[in-house]
């Protein structure tokens, strides 16, 4: 039987076809390596951002409720660039794992980085605010708007009322005395006669107020603390601390994004947050907080001495003014004391024979009686009780004959109605101007973090909340691929 054979061939057309459709599939693969490499690579890249993230300062953490990256990781030396070497070395650690393209990070520069004192201190603001607005909840935020508002109704202006009575003391000194005439007698040993004559003679003013004037300014802790060795003896040397140092680091800022996706609320609301914060994690007289630095740290945010002791008799004599001035507002409203103060005077006067004196003499006794009653209020504060910022009769403590000899007795009166200790504290914050308070915050968090262990040259100017890198990364076949970006808490 005769064999058939068969021609099998190819078209050029087909031979066409299949150059182009390998081709294709070249450039497909090529594609899907080029994409494989940046997923590996841009993964590798965010693992290391946030690794580096998740070396967050654990004593901050711990103590301030706080994210921020201590750029020294424990050397004395800070750096904002030792993030970059942090992420570039986690970022290889990662691709070492995976044999397929064998990439490599190459380069990484850190464009812009966080800093908590930047912009005055609103980096670290920014943290607290969102830390308290979850915290507290907007609930527990319109109460504390609405207390601060209550309280604000009630102003007191001390500065006027204290120039107006250092004013009346100073134009009652400036009296000539009163005099009065005499009539004496003398021996004349030429005529051995007994005369008399006439002789004027000043006569002293009595002022009541002048045993209160004299304790103005003088030894304020031991006219309104029981037991003055109880006062915390701690001190610092601030020279150390962020307020007072020159060589700060500076960041770029508040990271774009981070703005980008700020809140709505108003800085009023902003800044009771931040001293709700404050109250949180500070300590103050009665209120200490352990193994701190400063015992009363609220004090020192608003004073800023460098001992406990100068922080709170600052503070004390502080409230001393401001009670002093809203008990005058209260006695120049009050008829029936206005009346007594009134009755001293005219007598001091009539014996002194000056009746002239009267009205300067009813302004020093006024001053004298509001100052007493104003150190049985701040005795009063630091024991716990509350104060109201302007009182009634029934809150009223102390008699007008105290002002003559008077001695710091024991407090009785109903401590329900008024504002505490800590809320006059929260008054005298909102005096304070906000980048101050907030390097103030920070000198503390520097001062309690420096009491640790392996933490004694801790700087918040070290410290980065966020930050952008620029990364470029090279594969075995030289391929380059660039990123920019962000990372942050």
């Amino acid at each position: 039987m005769k064999k058939r054979k068969l021609k099998a061939y190819l078209t050029v057309y087909l031979a066409l076809s299949l150059t182009v459709l390998l081709s294709v599939v070249m450039a497909l693969v090529a594609g899907i390596r080029k994409n494989t490499a940046r997923m590996e690579e841009e993964l590798a890249l965010n693992t290391a951002g946030w690794s580096a993230l998740a070396e967050y300062h654990q004593e901050l953490f711990k103590q301030y409720d706080l994210f921020f990256i201590d750029t020294s990781y424990g050397s004395s030396h800070p750096g904002i660039e030792t993030i970059g070497k942090h992420v570039k070395d986690y970022a290889n650690k990662n691709l070492r794992n995976t044999k397929l393209l064998d990439s490599r990070l190459t380069f990484i520069g850190v464009q812009e980085a966080e800093v908590a004192t930047d912009q005055g201190g609103q980096v670290l603001k920014r943290q607290i605010v969102e830390y308290e607005e979850h915290y507290l909840g907007l609930e527990a935020l319109e109460g504390l708007l609405e207390e601060f508002k209550t309280a604000g109704r009630e102003k007191v202006n001390e500065e006027d009322l204290m120039k107006q009575r250092d004013k009346n003391e100073e134009t009652l000194a400036s009296q000539p005395p009163p005099v009065k005439k005499v009539t004496k007698k003398k021996y004349n040993r030429d005529t051995g006669d007994v005369e008399t004559y006439e002789e004027e003679e000043e006569v002293p003013i009595e002022n009541p107020a002048e045993a209160v004037n004299g304790l103005r300014g003088k030894g304020v802790l031991n006219l309104v603390v029981k037991d003055t060795s109880k006062i915390s003896g701690k001190q610092v040397a601030l020279e150390e601390f962020l307020s007072y140092r020159s060589n700060i680091l500076q960041g770029t800022g508040l990271l774009q994004e981070k703005t980008e996706e700020s809140g709505f609320l108003t800085e009023e609301k902003e800044r009771l947050l931040l001293e709700a914060y404050i109250f949180q994690k500070y300590g103050y007289y009665g209120q200490e907080k352990e193994k701190a630095a400063l015992d009363y740290q609220v004090e020192y945010l608003i004073a800023g001495e460098s001992s406990d002791t100068e922080n709170l008799k600052a503070v004390v004599h502080r409230l001393l003014l401001f009670r002093e001035a809203a008990n005058a507002v209260y006695l120049y409203g009050d008829s029936a004391k206005r009346a007594e103060i009134s009755a001293m005077a005219a007598s001091v006067a009539a014996v002194a024979l000056a009746p002239y004196l009267q009205p300067l003499l009813e302004t020093s006794i006024l001053f004298a009686w509001a100052y007493i009653e104003s150190v049985q209020d701040v005795k009063l504060l630091l024991e716990g009780g509350k104060v109201p910022l302007i009182k009634s009769a029934s809150d009223w403590q102390t008699g007008l004959n105290s002002i003559l000899n008077f001695t710091p007795g024991n407090v009785s009166k109903d401590t329900s109605r008024g504002l505490s200790y800590r809320q006059y504290l929260s008054l005298f914050l909102l005096t304070k101007k906000e980048n101050e308070l907030l390097f103030s915050m920070m000198d503390v968090m520097e001062m309690d973090i420096r009491k640790t262990d392996y933490n004694e040259n801790f700087r918040m100017d070290g410290c980065v909340s966020g930050f952008r890198i620029a990364a470029e990364f090279e594969d075995r076949d030289s391929g380059k691929c660039s990123f920019l970006r962000s990372y942050y808490y």
